[in-house]
């Protein structure tokens, strides 16, 4: 089928759908529909990035895999590395998208969602708001007449935000001719499906700076996005290639030009610290179930955070003083996706939990050089005490991290806080690093502020707040 034929094809299945009942509103959303927070995110400054949910196309094939399944974890992903929204292809027959997924994809990630379909009728605009979209996608090619116009007023009616996409000048406008405050120029012609980011750079600069411009499609690598920033686009809609990335989250930071540090926030006790590390970007949650430590939970206070851990790429048990084989209970208990040992090699080795193992290693105590060839997934190096089992909460000499095997994944932990952890990453280049009392003010009570100027260091923002 000629590409010219897809789109035709397209449109004509929306339409017998439509004609059979099948795009007819489907109640009322668990989640409201808020067009007005899809526009301020799209606004809010920095790289903002659409991030897409999208099972395969017409020119890709498939994109994600057996969708069902993966898109609570791409939800998460995008939501962990700041996606501003997220944008859910749900024509079926050609895209293989599913309208369940918005309300899916809104629940879980907490984000704005984008219906990004082929918009033709008002029945559509219904169906969008009954499933808690919070903004549709308006193709200018597919609209003609005063098609565009009037659809744009019955949405923007609705509370819904409109994403206008236009291909050309001429196209560009149609859309601000129909009022639109949100205009996605494709780099993608849907005539041959071929892309070319000069056309949308010479596109955006030429649209008006008042309307907030979305480039999309063609965008893999952080220098496109800084090419099309230059030529005033304010966000990028981005799908293909953070999916088939294999680590969306970690994608989207570097497309956003973030660092890629893995952040683990530690002695988490309450569920308050554990949604807010969460929500401010913590890749990994450190619960302590050593007697020792002053920030112990008990295995059915873990058990109950592990369970409401919604965001986080993992859950640490961390395990001092407690033996093998009460380790061993903690893990079935728990259920944590990795269990971090303070015990010494020779009891570690005798483990035996199906479940990766984080080795800390006591800088100062334990040699580096041995401890490189320990066998575990993840070597924590934190700062040998004379007393404390876990964390310590002091520092140690970072240049001794120069002579660790560049082939072993390393957390940095030890006496980290806002203050200088920026400065740790930059001396060791770590793969992740774990914090517990550089954000608290008291023994496993996190503090909001302290935590959200935590992860925008690491991050290398500027001004970010707890708020």
């Amino acid at each position: 089928m000629s590409v010219p034929s897809i789109l035709a094809g397209i449109l004509a299945a929306r339409r017998r759908r439509l004609a059979a009942g099948e795009l007819a509103p489907r109640g009322v959303a668990a989640i409201p529909s808020d067009g007005a927070r899809f526009l301020a995110s799209l606004r809010a400054g920095g790289t903002r990035v659409i991030a897409e949910v999208k099972h395969r196309s017409p020119s890709a094939g498939t994109i994600l895999p057996e969708p069902a399944a993966a898109i609570p974890a791409v939800a998460r992903a995008y939501r962990r590395a700041g996606a501003a929204a997220i944008s859910v292809v749900t024509e079926p027959d050609f895209f293989g998208g599913d309208l369940a997924w918005l309300g899916e994809v809104k629940r879980i990630s907490g984000l704005p969602v984008l219906m990004k379909d082929f918009v033709v009728d008002e029945a559509q605009l219904d169906l969008a708001l009954s499933l808690g979209a919070d903004a549709v996608l308006l193709i200018v090619s597919v609209l003609p007449g005063d098609g565009l116009a009037h659809l744009h007023a019955a949405a923007r009616e609705r509370g819904l935000a409109v994403l206008v996409e236009a291909h050309d000048e001429e196209e560009v406008g149609r859309a601000l001719s129909a009022g639109a405050e949100v205009v996605g120029l494709n780099a993608r012609d849907l005539g041959t499906f071929e892309v070319d980011l000069d056309r949308i750079v010479a596109l955006g600069r030429r649209t008006p700076p008042d309307v907030v411009r979305v480039a999309e499609s063609g965008i893999h690598a952080p220098g496109d996005v800084a090419r099309l920033a230059a030529a005033g686009f304010d966000a990028f809609l981005v799908g293909e290639s953070l999916l088939r990335s294999g680590d969306p989250a970690r994608a989207l930071r570097t497309l956003r030009g973030e660092g890629t540090t893995e952040v683990k926030v530690c002695g988490v006790t309450r569920e308050e610290d554990l949604a807010a590390a969460e929500e401010l970007g913590a890749d990994w949650i450190g619960l302590n179930l050593s007697a020792r430590s002053p920030r112990r939970v008990s295995v059915q206070v873990a058990r109950a955070l592990r369970e409401a851990s919604r965001f986080a790429k993992g859950v640490v048990a961390v395990v001092a003083g407690n033996g093998v084989r009460e380790a061993g209970e903690i893990v079935h208990a728990v259920a944590p996706d990795a269990l971090q040992w303070h015990d010494g090699l020779d009891a570690r080795s005798g483990l035996a939990v199906p479940v990766p193992v984080w080795q800390a290693v006591k800088v100062g105590k334990d040699p580096l050089g041995e401890a490189a060839s320990w066998p575990a997934d993840v070597l924590l190096l934190d700062a040998a005490h004379a007393s404390l089992a876990g964390g310590t909460g002091e520092t140690w000499d970072w240049s001794l991290f120069a002579h660790f095997p560049a082939t072993r994944k390393v957390f940095v932990a030890g006496g980290l806080s806002p203050e200088n952890v920026a400065r740790a990453i930059a001396e060791c280049a770590p793969a992740g690093v774990d914090v517990a009392s550089g954000v608290e003010n008291a023994p496993g009570i996190k503090d909001r502020g302290k935590l959200a100027a935590f992860l925008a260091a690491v991050r290398g923002e500027k001004g970010r707040n707890g708020g």
